[in-house]
């Protein structure tokens, strides 16, 4: 029971630091290229991760991973963070912070629905039904207070904000195929990810006449959005004996971002975005019932 209540801490922890990045992204990619600002979020994330192993021991490992792990781990990388967060830090730069963040958080829809090719799982009318709830959300969010209107403001930010969400579910499904420490396949992504950052982050030239706020942003989201938040978050799952019941708690996170962007931002909060949200995450729930109750 102490550890369950260790592992709700440790997730409870991560969740509130992804709620909070939002607020640097938007402040960050006011200052830098959003290449620029994806190169050095990943670089810290990657010295962080490096320490990570360090700390745990697990370096020597490295050396005996097999062809198949690594091909893994550097395809993730490709995924998440290399791919994931080009597009969503271009989507954070086109659209309001409330809009990028909300969108993003269609992922689980997306995970239903590439589970049944990859994973051979079934989606029924029921189950179909229940995601055609959270697209209605997708389209509330988009909508940007004016769901009447038939035509977001910035139509490709919205599409890479839900692109997003495809990518992360494709890097889930990659990692279940995974043999590999948890915490060194972290590494191999970043490494993967910072590598293939390099070339396009040259491409613009750099501007490191930054103000001060800029860095501040830029640093807080490499320690709080990848470094220090997904060791966090790969702890909560170590301890914990119902790693469903855990991954419930990362619903928070939107609704605290919310609150965090219009006490930092100062954006006014779209009661669509709220609609949408709560609509999204509801077909999540709804679905996840019904596949329950069909198994039982």
């Amino acid at each position: 029971m102490q550890q369950q209540s260790k592992a709700i801490a440790y997730a409870l922890l991560a969740i509130l630091f992804w709620s909070t990045v939002a607020v640097p992204f938007k402040i960050g990619l006011q200052y830098f290229h959003f290449t620029h600002f994806l190169f050095i979020t990943i670089t810290i994330a990657v010295v962080i991760s490096f320490i990570s192993l360090l700390w745990q021991k697990k370096i020597r490992q490295l050396k005996n991973l097999t062809k198949s792990q690594i091909l893994i781990g550097v395809l993730g990388g490709f995924l998440n963070p290399f791919l994931y967060y080009l597009m969503l830090f271009k989507a954070y730069s086109l659209l309001p912070a409330q809009i990028a963040q909300a969108l993003n958080y269609t992922w689980p829809i997306m995970l239903v629905i590439l589970s049944v090719p990859f994973l051979g799982q079934k989606l029924n009318f029921k189950g179909f039904s229940t995601l055609l709830i959270g697209f209605v959300g997708v389209y509330f969010i988009a909508s940007e207070g004016n769901p009447l209107a038939l035509q977001p403001s910035e139509p490709f930010g919205v599409i890479l904000a839900v692109s997003t969400s495809i990518v992360w579910a494709c890097y889930w499904l990659i990692n279940t195929k995974s043999t590999t420490d948890s915490s060194i396949n972290l590494f191999l992504n970043f490494a993967t990810g910072f590598v293939l950052t390099i070339p396009i982050a040259f491409i613009i030239p750099f501007d490191y006449l930054v103000p001060i706020k800029g860095w501040l942003a830029v640093a807080y989201s490499g320690i709080f959005e990848m470094g220090i938040t997904f060791i966090i978050w790969l702890t909560a799952m170590r301890l914990t004996s119902r790693t469903d019941k855990i991954s419930n708690y990362v619903f928070l996170a939107p609704f605290l971002s919310l609150l965090f962007i219009y006490i930092f931002l100062g954006e006014q909060i779209y009661y669509t975005t709220l609609v949408g949200l709560v609509l999204i995450i509801s077909s999540i729930f709804l679905n996840r019932y019904l596949t329950s109750s069909e198994r039982k």
